[in-house]
């Protein structure tokens, strides 16, 4: 077994976990901003006393378990949300380190001094996505909202991606071969995954999905950059919402239920990157 990838694997779980405090930190400045609150400050706090948080209190994960999900000062309870954004997006970049880490090995051997800037810069933009649809997964599963800045802050890194990945084929001189194949898929999964619920939205007037979700599905979209990919995106996202709302009916007794739709469109991304080798050999097969 390769130690290297094990090793990549557990530093990405480190970073996930310490980019999860921070996704769970910028949802709550966020949602005190848009409620009008007393900032927050640029330091971590307890939202109940208000105190500083100490770098012994601010550990992720590690402090949360040792101090049992309660502020070490006034003893109130933290939250679940916490600890499960920085287990998830744990896991979640544990998972890419080790998934992309002979890829971006493979390529960094290969690279030329002008891809030496433009692969690096690819790769962090499609981090920062990941933690951007993190953040917007937490607030949504919350408060059932999609921050505009948020939603921007996702589609402007997809925009970016679009455009480092077209500079990578002019590096590699095969922007004649790839371009018009990259386009197209483009557009396939754009109009498939953000079109569709665009649709859905401007006929059901938000009553089925609400304006952040085609906005959320579409760098989802342009990211996956793969029509069949989207599909299955289309599918597993709301097979997750249904099966979530079909429990919470049972659970509560209402009919009529409000879901957030983000977070399961998120996880569906997740599911559908992680296993999309697996599931292009199926494509084929099929």
């Amino acid at each position: 077994m390769d130690m290297t990838r094990i090793i990549v694997a557990i530093g990405s779980f480190l970073i996930g976990a310490i980019l999860g405090s921070f996704a769970c930190c910028q949802v709550w400045r966020l949602r005190y901003k848009e409620l009008g609150k007393k900032s927050l400050g640029k330091w971590s706090v307890c939202l109940n006393c208000g105190k500083r948080l100490k770098a012994a209190e601010n550990i992720p994960i590690f402090s949360w378990l040792v101090q049992k999900g309660k502020c070490k000062s006034c003893g109130a309870k933290i939250g679940k949300a916490e600890i499960l954004s920085e287990l998830g997006l744990a896991v979640i970049f544990a998972g890419l380190g080790w998934i992309l880490y002979p890829e971006v090995v493979n390529i960094m051997i290969h690279l030329t001094p002008a891809n030496m800037i433009v692969y690096p810069i690819l790769l962090a933009v499609f981090l920062a996505a990941i933690v951007i649809f993190w953040t917007l997964l937490i607030y949504d599963a919350k408060w059932q909202k999609l921050p505009t800045r948020l939603l921007v802050a996702a589609n402007i890194c997809a925009v970016v991606i679009v455009g480092l990945s077209i500079a990578n084929m002019a590096l590699n001189n095969t922007l004649k071969l790839d371009l018009v194949t990259y386009l197209i898929n483009l557009a396939e999964s754009v109009a498939i995954l953000a079109g569709t619920y665009l649709v859905l939205y401007l006929i059901s007037r938000e009553r089925l999905v609400g304006s952040g979700d085609w906005l959320l599905a579409l760098p989802v979209a342009i990211i996956l950059n793969n029509p069949m990919l989207a599909l299955v995106v289309l599918f597993l996202s709301n097979f997750l919402a249904s099966i979530y709302g079909i429990f919470k009916q049972i659970k509560t007794g209402k009919k009529h239920l409000k879901i957030p739709f983000g977070p399961f469109l998120v996880i569906a991304f997740f599911i559908v990157f992680f296993l999309q080798n697996e599931l292009n050999k199926l494509f084929l097969w099929l």
